[in-house]
């Protein structure tokens, strides 16, 4: 089971570097260890701030600290008949990855909070909230702007909201009929994950 703790104090980060307590609170003297301190007087440490002293430092970083090599992919499409094609399409092809669905723009918003996706194909044309604008809040947002988006359309290229959507900018555009194995390639390649025939 993977722990994701945020902070670590003290005793977590001597557990992790095989140390003592008290040889962290003199790393932390020194300036080596970038802390902040509790309103009691307990220091603690970001967890991205403790992985980068563990990779400057050219110690390793624990197993249970270790982010997930399980790359997570929400799949957005108008038709829950058409959505569960793909997603089951997809599995077998991209084994080392997470797949989830959403059947219309507002839950697929919902849904990028809480699974936190690393990818989303997006039909442009889903209920709820048209698919140019859901390209623009994740792009716009510091928590999903880096997050590949490949997108869906059945319409023509020279339609506005494919345009809009390009111009906004996306990792991979399709069209329908969708080729599920190239949109298997294009994840894995973009995901760097696992892709088998």
């Amino acid at each position: 089971m993977s722990v994701r703790r945020k902070t670590l104090s003290t005793g977590d980060i001597a557990r992790h570097c095989n140390v003592t307590p008290a040889t962290v609170v003199n790393w932390i003297k020194a300036g080596k260890l970038k802390v902040y301190t509790t309103p009691g007087g307990q220091y603690r440490m970001e967890l991205p701030d403790f992985l980068k002293f563990l990779g400057d430092g050219g110690l390793p970083v624990p197993d249970e600290l270790a982010p997930s090599r399980q790359r997570r992919i929400l799949v957005v499409d108008g038709d829950p008949a058409g959505l569960q094609r793909v997603v089951e399409k997809l599995s077998p092809m991209l084994p080392d990855a997470l797949l989830e669905g959403s059947a219309d723009g507002y839950e697929a918003l919902i849904k990028i909070g809480a699974f936190a996706p690393n990818a989303v194909v997006l039909d442009l044309m889903v209920p709820g909230l048209d698919g140019a604008e859901v390209v623009r809040r994740l792009r716009s947002s510091t928590e999903t702007r880096n997050m590949f988006l490949c997108a869906v359309s059945g319409v023509a290229a020279d339609n506005e909201v494919v345009r809009r959507v390009k111009r906004i900018g996306v990792d991979a555009f399709f069209t329908r009929p969708l080729d599920v194995p190239e949109l298997a390639r294009q994840l894995a390649r973009l995901l760097k994950t696992p892709l088998t025939a």
